[in-house]
């Protein structure tokens, strides 16, 4: 039946504003608590949490009317050759845009994730949202054709206006729902100063090291053949173990958090590897796994982050919920440093020395990360010029360095590899070598440091760049070109060499023979998850302690997350805070003369 000639609105502004209103309704219902726990924001007053919903109701306006807008032209097509022209337009297109909208950011999703990944591995797992959402537009559907008949049959027809008041009202309780169902996260106390437990022990250094992603299956072969006989001999003259990594896929920022504070991810609210801040919102971290359901709320977000109104960065300190070791064994007393450690920033009252992570360009810059100015990132402010000189970009820490771990003219990047190899190991070597070269200047200006913790990231980037060249054997189907694998394949043994190198600089600069702690997040093995390098990592990862308190034990032990900060308390001399669930690997005092035997 074809409409009077009365005048009806514009279809492309009709589409737009359905598309606007419907997007906040959906997206506040369906999207946002999904979005929330992702992203674990956590707001802590009502001006909060009305900052979060608006905020992310901004983004649903935005991505319900680009999808309005070009659904729209289906919706005209469909009229045009249906019924020619509706009879109520207001009404129709109030009705069929939620169908519009809904299957335009199922269709935007798939997009995206094809475009970041060039397949559509890994949607089986959304097989039963599909089903689900084609069965709700379905329903929704009929539903909507069966109210259209009712209004425009009525004898007095309501004005859309009433559809618009209840989509509003939907959108407002949708808000509402998010903030009551959002979960709190428990109380941990801090600690102030720990229990000293023996008056003798404690008194040899302690070097921690945290060695991101070091596996055995890397490691091993490079002590057996002679290549990282630091390591080889710190594993035969002390003990070593496999870390059980927590928290598939295992992501470095829990795995740190809780290595750091003896505490599980619930209790330090630590789950992502990236934080982020914006104006009138809660610290939130940033999901690097990509979650289909939020690729169009990824695609606002990264407008929000190119427009300034969202900063990324590394995890700072009021992100851990906890206090690190560092932190505990200063306010004990301990003379300590710390080199950029995740969760250092800002430095003050954390250690007697700090180079937060805020400091120097790592693999976090292509995430848009950024710092602030180098002199707040740094502590005590008397030192800031020695501490912040080997990360000044104007003098590179070792121009030869990527000549050796890459001999021959720079390759082009591998077909089988989304991101550059080449670039990831520039930007490891450089970083990692600029945190060396701090450590060495550190020591020397303080060589009886009671406790200095170096982190290593490098040799994470590296292996997930380059694993399926090192151990091409892990990908039988679509495996890497030979003459790859022939020029690329030695960079990971090259880079332990390298990292076992640094260590023995590092270690040769002490007045008197240090403890040792090294200990990793995480494995590496070959990727089962879409991503963008293949190796990926793994639960196996591994810890190392020797020195003149560390007893000899030739098996290997299990180690668990939560008994690095006991072993690391220990070693100076101090008892673990009594919350903690791990136990110390050392044992110390009359305890360690006994497993020496006579």
């Amino acid at each position: 039946m074809r409409s009077p000639r009365s005048p009806q609105p514009d279809p492309v502004l009709l589409t737009v504003g359905w598309g606007v209103l419907w997007g906040i309704a959906l997206g506040l219902w369906i999207v946002a608590p999904v979005a929330i726990d992702t992203h674990h924001i956590r707001p802590g007053s009502a001006v909060q949490w009305i900052g979060v919903i608006a905020a992310l109701a901004a983004a649903f306006a935005v991505i319900g009317g680009v999808l309005g807008f070009l659904g729209g032209f289906f919706i005209v097509l469909a009229e045009r050759l249906a019924v020619g022209s509706f009879l109520d337009r207001r009404w129709a297109y109030g009705l069929v845009t939620p169908l519009v909208v809904s299957i335009g950011y199922a269709l935007q999703a798939l997009l995206i994730h094809w475009g970041s990944f060039r397949s559509l591995r890994g949607l089986e797992l959304y097989r039963s949202h599909a089903l689900t959402l084609a069965a709700a537009c379905a329903i929704a559907g009929l539903a909507a054709a069966a109210l259209y008949r009712v209004v425009v049959r009525s004898r007095v027809r309501p004005a859309p206006s009433v559809l618009a008041w209840c989509v509003t009202l939907a959108a407002v309780a949708g808000g509402a729902a998010v903030a009551a169902r959002s979960p709190r996260l428990p109380a941990v106390p801090a600690v102030a100063a720990l229990e000293r437990a023996s008056s003798t022990a404690g008194e040899a250094p302690l070097l921690f090291i945290g060695l991101d992603g070091a596996t055995w299956r890397v490691l091993e072969p490079a002590m057996a053949n002679g290549s990282a006989p630091t390591l080889r001999r710190l594993v035969e003259s002390g003990m070593h173990g496999t870390v059980e990594a927590l928290w598939p896929p295992h992501w470095s920022g829990a795995a740190w958090g809780a290595i750091v504070t003896g505490l599980p991810r619930e209790a330090t609210g630590v789950y992502e590897d990236l934080a982020a801040e914006a104006p009138g919102l809660p610290l939130f971290q940033v999901p690097l796994q990509s979650t289909t359901l939020l690729n169009p709320v990824y695609t606002v977000r990264a407008a929000y982050r190119a427009s300034g109104l969202v900063r990324f960065m590394p995890p700072p300190r009021p992100l851990l919920r906890g206090t690190p070791i560092w932190q505990m064994l200063h306010r004990s007393g301990v003379g300590t440093a710390v080199v950029r450690w995740r969760f250092t920033f800002p430095p003050g009252g954390q250690a007697g020395i700090v180079v937060s992570d805020f400091v120097g360009n790592d693999q976090w810059e292509g995430m848009g990360v950024r710092r602030p100015d180098g002199r707040t990132a740094v502590a005590p402010a008397a030192l800031a010029d020695r501490l912040l000189a080997p990360f000044d970009p104007a003098s590179p820490s070792d121009p030869a360095l990527l000549s050796r771990l890459l001999p021959g003219p720079r390759p082009s990047k591998p077909a089988d590899a989304l991101g550059d190899p080449i670039e990831e190991l520039e930007l490891a070597s450089d970083i990692d070598n600029r945190t060396f070269e701090v450590s060495e200047s550190i020591l020397r200006l303080e060589p009886r440091l009671g406790f200095l913790a170096v982190y290593i990231g490098g040799l994470d980037s590296v292996e997930h760049a380059f694993w399926q060249y090192r151990f091409p054997e892990d990908f039988p189907v679509d495996p890497p070109a030979r003459a790859d694998v022939e020029r690329l394949g030695p960079v990971v043994d090259r880079y332990v060499q390298y990292f076992d190198e640094r260590l023995r600089r590092l270690l040769a600069l002490y007045e008197t023979e240090p403890n040792v702690v090294i200990v990793s997040d995480h494995g590496q093995g070959p990727t089962t998850t879409s991503s963008k390098w293949r190796g990926w990592h793994t639960k196996e990862g591994i810890f190392v302690a020797a020195g003149p308190s560390v007893p000899y034990r030739a098996e290997r032990i299990d180690v668990s997350y939560y008994d690095v900060v006991p072993t690391l308390a220990g070693l100076k001399g101090f008892e673990a805070p009594g919350m903690l669930a791990g136990r110390t690997l050392v044992p110390t005092g009359k305890e360690q003369l006994a497993s020496r035997g006579p």
